[in-house]
């Protein structure tokens, strides 16, 4: 509910005025110059600057690139008033550059920006609860979309309680259920919205109790985008263009690829995948598979940023100096902790990391410290504030997972550069990389051993034929998932053949990340299930799954039920036999 607009001419007339300073400061930014700007100089280079891109630092970047099969990275650095961005390696093959204009998905550092959308709405005074109160982070999130904030039986406390803080920090007890995000919803088959990604939370388990556990969940931004939506009466990314991008200078910036894709003398870079199998070609280009754009309305407040790393630069500049674009509370609220992180998240920090709203917390060599990283299906970007510093960087490339590996390769360079970190004292980013990536290549060569570590051995056999299991299984939330026996072979897109693994398989289309599934018998009717990403399928977003067919009193397999385990347990989700 919006109250009787307040407004403050004094404070519009400062948003406008550094509004105008950023545009102005970064006017002359022309395809891959390197810009050092103070604000208000018109892009003219600073007495005595030191440029962060020189010829070292580029040799260091390709080399990246090429170690981590990621076609191209945009690089910038705020440091004081000045502005700095680069770009390097392929945008589009074959030959289309990354300058520091490429657009680029941007993934969940969007979340800042719709907590910051949350702070301006509480601290105008304009907006409301249902029940009349003024709106607040400990607002139930009840109380602004009641019909559509319902949660499954039993957890009837979460659903009057649970508050905006609480789904802009993680903490709702929610895990993470993506795979519950749907392409298109309900009996008409419409296109899904974020109202309907708020609905089906009355048929998602919780994981943990609310407020006792960190728990990523991007469906709780959705949740948030929707909230946002009905006391605004605007979608959100009109939200965000006026209240944030737009006197920010953020031009470039869109919540909708479409947008973006339209938008005139802007390109957005493609994504690709790296092929590890190799295709019979001894060419890099072609180990890149170009994958398609993907839509972003399901993802929106969660996600659903496209921009380039001039922008997220104007961004970055005025949190480090609390600019008047965001109230002073809301820039003490946005980046106050809510949360602590598991343990294990300090990788180099000075301890263990929290979360605050939008953004995860810390110190580093006696610096405060706030960040985020983003990823989608072939896209990753790493951001990093040092406000004590008045200093920042942020990072986008054109792969899922290399290309953020990238950005912690060549970010924390910069930062280490910037502080002085001598070279033995700094965290070893690239081989915390290749772990990363050795487990998720390997982690289908092992996944029974790995999710039934105690099964019978020899195996127990299946109580059915294969046959059998084969039909269609509803879950109110997830939809359908098909199951389909596998030919004798796999055969792989481009013809190339391997040895059968799973038995059983099901293609997920529906859901926004569409996935491949393969089950593979451990005993009895037990299953591991191996989950890729249909238009990535190289297992750099690969994940595991749990499953067990159940046999009713007639010799049937009348249920499937999953326990999938993003970031842990996300529940065991029961899909009746439908067909």
């Amino acid at each position: 509910m919006k109250r009787t607009s307040r407004s403050s001419t004094a404070t519009t007339a400062a948003v406008l005025g550094l509004g105008l300073l950023a545009s102005a400061a970064l006017a002359q930014q022309q395809g891959q110059k390197v810009l050092s700007a103070p604000a208000g100089s018109g892009g003219d280079e600073k007495e005595g600057a030191t440029r962060p891109f020189d010829s070292d630092f580029e040799a260091f970047a390709k080399e990246a690139l090429d170690r981590w099969h990621v076609p191209g990275v945009a690089v910038a650095v705020v440091d004081g008033e000045d502005i700095w961005a680069e770009g390097y390696g392929i945008s589009s093959f074959p030959s289309s550059p990354v300058t520091p204009s490429t657009l680029f998905y941007t993934g969940s550092t969007t979340k800042a920006f719709t907590a910051a959308i949350v702070s301006l709405l509480i601290f105008s005074g304009n907006y409301s609860s249902s029940y009349g109160g003024a709106l607040s982070f400990q607002t139930p999130l009840s109380q602004l979309i009641r019909d559509d904030f319902v949660l499954q039986e039993g957890d009837d406390w979460a659903a009057a309680h649970l508050t905006l803080e609480d789904a802009l920090s993680h903490r709702t007890g929610f895990p993470r259920h993506d795979k519950a995000l749907l392409r298109r919803s309900g009996p008409d088959n419409h296109p899904s919205t974020v109202r309907d990604v708020a609905r089906s939370l009355r048929y998602l388990p919780m994981a943990a109790e609310p407020r006792v556990t960190w728990r990523y969940c991007n469906l709780m931004f959705m949740v948030v985008s929707h909230a946002i939506q009905t006391l605004t009466g605007q979608w959100l990314g009109s939200a965000m263009r006026e209240r944030i991008w737009a006197p920010l200078g953020m031009h470039s910036t869109f919540l909708s690829v479409e947008e973006a894709l339209a938008a005139p003398g802007v390109e957005v870079a493609r994504g690709y995948y790296w092929d590890y199998l190799g295709s019979g070609s001894n060419s890099r280009e072609d180990r890149f598979v170009e994958v398609p754009y993907m839509n972003l309305d399901v993802a929106s407040g969660a996600g659903g940023i496209v921009s380039n790393v001039l922008d997220y630069a104007r961004w970055i500049r005025c949190l480090v100096h609390e600019c008047a674009v965001l109230p002073k509370e809301a820039h003490r609220e946005l980046k106050t902790a809510r949360m602590m992180l598991p343990p294990g998240s300090e990788k180099g920090y000075d301890a263990t990391l929290a979360y605050a709203l939008g953004w995860e917390l810390g110190t580093y060599k006696g610096h405060r410290v706030f960040t985020h990283s983003g990823g989608m299906e072939a896209y990753g970007a790493q951001v990093y504030c040092f406000p004590d510093l008045k200093y920042g960087v942020v990072t986008l490339g054109n792969t899922a997972l290399t290309s953020n590996i990238v950005g912690y390769e060549v970010a924390w360079k910069l930062i280490n550069e910037k502080i002085g970190i001598a070279k033995e004292e700094r965290f070893d980013w690239a081989a915390f990389g290749q772990e990363i990536i050795d487990k998720r290549l390997k982690q289908a060569d092992t996944a029974i051993e790995d999710l039934y570590p105690e099964r019978a051995d020899p195996a127990l056999p299946r109580a059915l034929p294969l046959g059998d299991y084969v039909g269609t299984y509803f879950h109110p939330a997830y939809q359908n998932i098909t199951i389909e026996a596998i030919d004798e072979d796999v055969v792989l897109a481009d013809e190339r053949r391997e040895k059968k693994r799973g038995e059983l398989k099901a293609v997920r289309d529906n859901q926004d990340w569409q996935m491949g599934f393969e089950f593979r018998h451990a005993s009895g009717e037990h299953w591991a299930v191996v989950i890729d990403f249909l238009n990535t399928p190289n297992m750099l977003n690969g994940q595991l799954a749990r499953a067990e067919f159940v046999v009713g009193v007639q010799g049937t397999a009348d249920q499937l039920r999953v326990e999938f385990l993003e970031e842990g347990s996300e529940g065991v989700i029961v899909f009746d036999r439908v067909r």
